[in-house]
């Protein structure tokens, strides 16, 4: 394998089988993951204020799948984990067992340090079983000398109140219970292996609506235990971007990895809202998914997204009520535009519609339906995306063309992925 030097503050969007091979071996500080934990669920997600909506799968199907899947990933963080280095695995009882197996053996369970309880409180239903109430998180590390912080907790309140008792039967001057409460963080107690930090609340400013969002506060805490200022954190499902977000906070490096093109656009606003670092300057955001075979198997809402950003476009957030527009192209400088460019009703287009399918072939009745939407849009061009189009369907373009109201842009995919054979207005 070619050497690769080492990139940080950067977000790589692709599989994270490949992008892990972007870095070299031993690089990396704290390795911290959140796979998809085979709930065989599907989620509906709402991003942010754009109520932007999606499909998040998190279904492999059975146990082995889901290890298969997850084995040859954590053999390549196994790879780029310095031998100083920590590994915190997040899960919950779908696969915890099969987990704790598949890290015994690529970490040896002699490296194994701690079965992590992440407690919380959530409203629950009624069931027939006790409430799950807790995700498991294991940290090993990759050899016996590794870097780690001790970090303290308070003292529990019925040892305040024990210590309070003592010191006032020793006669000795105590403010009061509260008071020795605030010192507890200077005191306190080594940290235990059951973390009891709050659910993100619905209405918390915290909250993104990704549905296995975790608290920043949990990230922290795995961070200053197993890293220190300028270490370089890797997550390789980094989903919304807690991981980034916590290792920027604390003073650390970071690198994320993502297969959703979505979840990476919110880590890339996450990091500009929060902290006021701009995209290409403050950090890079590459696209790696240069392969039509991956583009194929993208659940049909990430192609969209992914069809629309790379054209250089802004998604549709609104998904119902649409009319087959899937997202709009802004005109880079609208005073270089034709005068002639007018749309239906007189007006200057202020964008263009784009329509994305997901076929090996659009058809044509893909095209009379977006030649409907660009005139119930009141737009004069508007712009389709596919994998290619079949003969009915580019003759009725051409023909569109010759009427001279409306003009439709073909674009491939291979053309996106080529960055040529189109021109962006």
């Amino acid at each position: 394998m070619a050497k690769h030097q080492l990139k940080t503050s950067v977000i790589y969007c692709g599989d994270n089988l490949e992008m892990l091979k972007e870095i070299p071996d031993e690089s990396v500080d704290l390795i911290y993951i959140d796979p998809p934990f085979n709930s065989n669920r599907n989620y509906e997600v709402f991003w942010g204020d754009t109520q932007e909506k999606r499909a998040f799968e998190d279904r492999f199907g059975d146990a082995e799948a889901y290890i298969n899947y997850m084995r040859p990933r954590v053999v390549e963080m196994y790879r780029v984990l310095k031998k100083t280095g920590s590994f915190y695995y997040h899960c919950d009882w779908h696969a915890s067992h099969y987990v704790k197996i598949l890290l015994d053996q690529i970490f040896n369970a002699n490296n194994f340090r701690n079965e992590v309880i992440w407690y919380y409180k959530r409203w629950t239903a009624a069931s027939k079983m006790f409430q799950r109430m807790h995700d498991t998180i294991f940290f090993y590390t990759k050899t016996s000398e590794y870097n780690f912080n001790k970090l303290m907790q308070p003292f529990s309140e019925k040892t305040i109140v024990a210590k309070y008792q003592r010191k006032v039967e020793e006669g000795r001057t105590v403010q009061d219970k509260e008071h020795l409460m605030e010192r507890d963080p200077n005191e306190g107690v080594s940290m235990h292996d059951v973390w009891e930090i709050p659910f993100i609340h619905p209405v918390s400013k915290e909250r993104l609506g990704y549905p296995t969002q975790k608290p920043l506060a949990l990230l922290e805490r795995i961070i200053e235990a197993s890293s220190n200022k300028g270490d370089v954190i890797l997550d390789a499902f980094c989903g919304c971007g807690t991981t980034l977000i916590a290792s920027q906070k604390l003073g650390r490096k970071w690198i994320g990895i993502d297969i959703s093109p979505t979840a990476c656009r919110v880590m890339a606003q996450r990091l500009l809202d929060t902290f006021k670092l701009d995209e290409g300057k403050d950090f890079q955001l590459v696209n790696m998914l240069r392969d039509e075979k991956q583009l194929r198997e993208m659940p049909p809402f990430e192609f969209q997204n992914w069809a629309v950003n790379a054209f250089g476009g802004i998604p549709n957030p609104v998904k119902v009520g649409d009319y087959g527009i899937d997202g709009r192209l802004y005109p880079i400088d609208r005073g270089k535009m034709k005068s002639d460019e007018k749309g239906l009703f007189g007006e200057t287009d202020t964008d263009y519609p784009i329509q994305v399918k997901q076929k090996d072939k659009a058809g044509r009745p893909d095209i009379d339906a977006f030649q409907t939407a660009i005139r119930r849009d009141k737009r004069r061009k508007g712009y389709f995306i596919s994998f290619d189009f079949s003969e009915d369907a580019m003759k009725e373009i051409r023909r569109i063309g010759k009427e001279g109201e409306i003009e439709i842009v073909p674009v491939t995919v291979k053309e996106l992925l080529d960055k040529s054979g189109f021109e962006k207005e």
